[in-house]
C-alpha cells in the first residue's frame, strides 16, 4: 500500500488532499524565498516566510504521521528560529543548505504524488548539519557587539 493510500485509509480524504495542495504550494515557495535571503533588504521578511512554511509543514505532517517530513521540518524550523535573531543577509553556505532541504522536500512530494510504498531516503546526508553562520559579516557584527558589551 502506498503512502497516500495509507494516509487516505487513516484520515479523511479531504485532509490528505488539502495537505497535498498546501505541501506543493509551500514546496514551490521555498526556493525563491531561500534565494532572497542573500538580499539584506529582504532577509527578515523571507526568513519569517520560510519559518511559517516549515512550521505549517511540521504541523500538518505530524497530524498525518509523515515522520521523515516531520523530523526535517522540525529541525529546519529550529534553525530558522535561530536565523531570525540575525539581521542577515544569509551566506552562501546557509542558502546552499536550505536549497538541499528544498530538494529533499521536492523528492518527498514526488514520492507522495507517485504513491510510493515509502519515502525516499535523504538525498543529501549532510542535510541535518546546520551551517554555523548566517553570514560572515553578521558573525563579525555579533562578535563585536558581544565584545563591546563587556565594557558597558
Amino acid at each position: 500500500m502506498g503512502i497516500l493510500d495509507q494516509a487516505n485509509k487513516n484520515f479523511d480524504y479531504e485532509i490528505v488532499d488539502d495537505f497535498m495542495e498546501h505541501f506543493e504550494v509551500m514546496k514551490d515557495a521555498m526556493q525563491p524565498a531561500i534565494l532572497a535571503l542573500s538580499d539584506p533588504n529582504q532577509y527578515s521578511m523571507r526568513i519569517d516566510e520560510l519559518f511559517r512554511i516549515f512550521h505549517n509543514i511540521k504541523s500538518a505532517s505530524a497530524y498525518l504521521r509523515f515522520e521523515g517530513i516531520l523530523r526535517l521540518s522540525e529541525f529546519v524550523e529550529g534553525a530558522l528560529e535561530e536565523a531570525r535573531k540575525s539581521q542577515g543577509p544569509a551566506g552562501d553556505e546557509y542558502i546552499d543548505w536550505l536549497l538541499k532541504v528544498n530538494d529533499q522536500f521536492a523528492i518527498w512530494f514526488v514520492d507522495l504524488v507517485n504513491n510510493r510504498e515509502r519515502f525516499s531516503p535523504l538525498s543529501h546526508s549532510d542535510v541535518f548539519d546546520t551551517p554555523h553562520l548566517i553570514s560572515h559579516y553578521a558573525a563579525i557584527r555579533d562578535q563585536a557587539a558581544q565584545d563591546n558589551s563587556i565594557f558597558l
